[in-house]
């Protein structure tokens, strides 16, 4: 795996190089999410699979109209977008790029959640623009794989949550137990080189939360309803990219474009050999003085597993 330090700006950089990759599968998905779908049975095309991830979310969240939800590593805000227009809450969406966030400020307008959300650049390892204590959630839906230090993204977060407060995330992250082989590595480091990532041990990340203070820590393997969705990506990988190197030849493709294609078909072939899973992991703020019962549940839920 990369063991190089990640600038956040260079993140912002590459996502910034892959809009052009990202309108084409918001155009086919029918909105602006970024995030892999997540398909079950009542949700088995690609923009309400995709949908679905963040109902699944929002309910092992608990998101209701009372809420303040911080959205960390907001994108394009479909996100926010959601929990304001499904659950009436007021979400504050904090991103790296400009660019991104004039796209969520828009699509919030379009949606008709403007007076509810609200979109600022900040970087989610130190939350500068939040005050401590002010919001009651705390949202990352594949933010943290972008973090360059999770026990400061961590500490950061617990920080800015109201007393009571909790996190959701869902993420990528290295199956517990699991010894990536020489090759797995390399793909694991094209995967972090490609998308600006850097994958660490799902059991690394709860170990990580109990550290920071968090309580509850609940884990559910999702990896099965991202199969389908991660397919797709594959195979428009396989037909895109070679197209893309000609058209990179000219100037017309950039790098950053067919390296995202390449890291998108690897994280399937990493997810399909047992290397890679995708994780839903929720925990509560804990008492205010730090201690913690270290509690962490591995319950399955709706069939899942927490391995």
């Amino acid at each position: 795996m990369t063991t190089q330090d990640l600038d956040t700006e260079d993140v912002a950089d590459i996502y910034d190089e892959l809009l052009a990759t990202y309108k084409v599968e918001w155009a086919y998905r029918g909105h602006r999410s970024l995030h892999l779908a997540y398909y079950d049975d009542d949700h088995d095309e690609p923009g309400e699979a995709s949908m679905n991830t963040m109902r699944v979310l929002s309910e092992a969240a608990d998101v209701d109209s009372s809420d303040r939800v911080l959205n960390i590593g907001c994108g394009a805000g479909e996100d926010s977008i959601w929990n304001a227009r499904a659950h009436g809450a007021t979400v504050i969406g904090v991103n790296i790029s400009e660019t991104q966030l004039e796209l969520a400020r828009e699509n919030a307008r379009d949606h008709g959640v403007g007076d509810r959300t609200e979109f600022r650049y900040d970087d989610f390892q130190t939350l500068e623009t939040v005050p401590d204590g002010s919001v009651d959630l705390v949202w990352g839906l594949e933010a943290l794989a972008h973090s360059p230090d999770r026990p400061q993204a961590l500490s950061a977060a617990r920080r800015v949550l109201d007393e009571g407060g909790r996190v959701a995330f869902a993420d990528l992250f290295v199956r517990a137990g699991a010894a990536p082989a020489d090759a797995d590595r390399e793909d694991i480091e094209t995967i972090e080189d490609g998308l600006g990532l850097r994958l660490g041990s799902i059991d690394g990340f709860e170990r990580a939360l109990g550290d920071a203070g968090f309580e509850n820590v609940a884990v559910r393997d999702l990896t099965d309803g991202i199969r389908p969705g991660l397919e797709d990506r594959k195979q428009f990988a396989s037909i895109a990219h070679p197209v893309g190197r000609l058209l990179g030849a000219i100037g017309i493709a950039s790098e950053a474009q067919l390296d995202g294609l390449e890291a998108s078909a690897r994280i399937h072939d990493l997810v399909e050999k047992g290397v890679l899973g995708y994780y839903l992991i929720t925990a509560d703020r804990g008492a205010p003085d730090g201690d913690s019962d270290d509690t962490v549940d591995h319950s399955p839920s709706d069939g899942t597993s927490a391995s």
